[in-house]
């Protein structure tokens, strides 16, 4: 037989240290919101088995006592609905608090009729089986549980302290003693399986804060790698990250196979100058959304820098990339907004079929001279080009690109 106060002395201790360290970390670290409830719920567990080490000293501690342990799973809860607030609960806080003062006052009731040992027992049981049968079902809410191991263990908790009373519950409403031989509330079993849990519960909290900072972490670092990838203007891989994916591709497709195609908009200076930055912007928008919508998923876009866009056709032909450009031409046409007075937006081309083993930089070289010759021929045009026996460039095709006013 266990000697009741040495028990409780210990379990008080180990429970104080671990509330104590619990407190010191939330007020050295990163928290969130729900974090003080489930400190909260350790200290008032605390209490109650500092009122049982009163019991036998003060008898009318026992009261407070039941209270205070009753409240575990409750505090818990209201933790978890302020930590997960963005989850549809099917009841409020005020339901929580009926509950428990349902399930108190069903103990209470029974002491103040003078209720013998085991109806004690039976009902501080029954109890103990609502309040964490109930946080247990309105957790389950929760949606991240399914992919969240701390939270799975902390439900876990709250089902195992049911399940554990619920039998001792059913014995005593059948007549037995749910308490064996034991005189007190607190048997040593029940003190042993309420303080493990809460002691577990700590460290899961801990789990549950670091998981939610991780995640946090994670999600910025994603956010940071989009704005270095990604122009934000308009929405297509930068300089950098296209020839990642560029060089990407050409693994696994010859380059040979490969066509390369840089564009710019003509006179795009004269659109910023007569109507505006915002102006500008939009046409470079309107113009990224349309290469986007018309190429291929495995096609490669990409902003150089300023008005001029790039485009990694792989398995294409010059003459697919001829009729790639002049759909672009045509969805910018179809797209964009109609403005009276407004200057003209028009497209140019310089394409390029890459050679075998041929370098990225160098076939971006190239297009880049294609399309200073489609400058040269009037704008408006995709020039295709190809190379001579000294590298020198061959312009083999032009093709006009008519569009209306913007």
């Amino acid at each position: 037989m266990l000697h009741i106060p040495t028990l409780l002395t210990a379990l008080f201790t180990v429970m104080f240290t671990a509330a104590g360290i619990t407190t010191f970390v939330g007020l050295t670290q990163r928290i969130y919101r729900g974090f003080w409830y489930w400190v909260g719920a350790q200290w008032l567990a605390c209490a109650g088995m500092a009122f049982q080490l009163m019991h036998d000293a003060a008898p009318q501690w026992q009261s407070l006592s039941i209270l205070l342990l009753l409240q575990w799973p409750i505090m818990m809860l209201a933790g978890a609905r302020r930590f997960y607030v963005r989850t549809a609960f099917p009841t409020n806080s005020v339901f929580d608090v009926l509950v428990i003062a349902l399930s108190y006052l069903g103990w209470w009731t029974v002491q103040a009729n003078g209720g013998t040992r085991s109806q004690l027992m039976t009902a501080f049981f029954a109890g103990m089986v609502i309040v964490h049968a109930y946080a247990f079902w309105v957790g389950l809410y929760v949606r991240e549980w399914r992919h969240s191991a701390p939270l799975r263990g902390l439900l876990g908790l709250l089902l195992l302290i049911g399940v554990v009373y619920a039998p001792r519950t059913l014995m005593g409403l059948l007549g037995g003693d749910p308490a064996g031989s034991m005189d007190t509330v607190a048997a040593p079993w029940t003190l042993l399986l309420t303080t493990c849990c809460v002691l577990f519960s700590l460290y899961l909290v801990m789990l549950l804060t670091n998981e939610r900072t991780e995640r946090g972490l994670q999600d910025s670092q994603r956010q940071l790698r989009v704005l270095a990838n990604i122009d934000m203007l308009t929405q297509v891989p930068n300089r950098r990250y296209f020839n990642d994916l560029a060089s990407q591709s050409l693994q696994l497709n010859a380059a040979a196979e490969s066509t390369l195609m840089v564009f710019d908009l003509d006179h795009f200076r004269d659109i910023n100058d007569t109507q505006g930055h915002a102006a500008g912007d939009d046409a470079l928008r309107l113009v990224a959304r349309s290469a986007r919508e018309t190429l291929r998923a495995r096609d490669v876009l990409g902003r150089l820098g300023g008005d001029e866009f790039i485009v990694l056709l792989p398995e294409t032909t010059v003459a697919d990339a001829l009729h790639v450009a002049d759909r672009i031409v045509l969805h910018v046409d179809a797209q964009r907004p109609p403005g009276p007075g407004s200057a003209g937006l028009s497209l140019s081309f310089g394409v390029v079929q890459m050679l075998a083993d041929e370098a990225l930089d160098r076939a971006v070289r190239r297009a880049d001279q294609a399309l200073e010759e489609a400058k040269r021929q009037g704008r408006s045009r995709a020039v295709a080009a190809g190379e001579n026996a000294g590298g020198e460039p061959v312009f083999t095709e032009t093709r006009p690109l008519g569009m209306t006013a913007f």
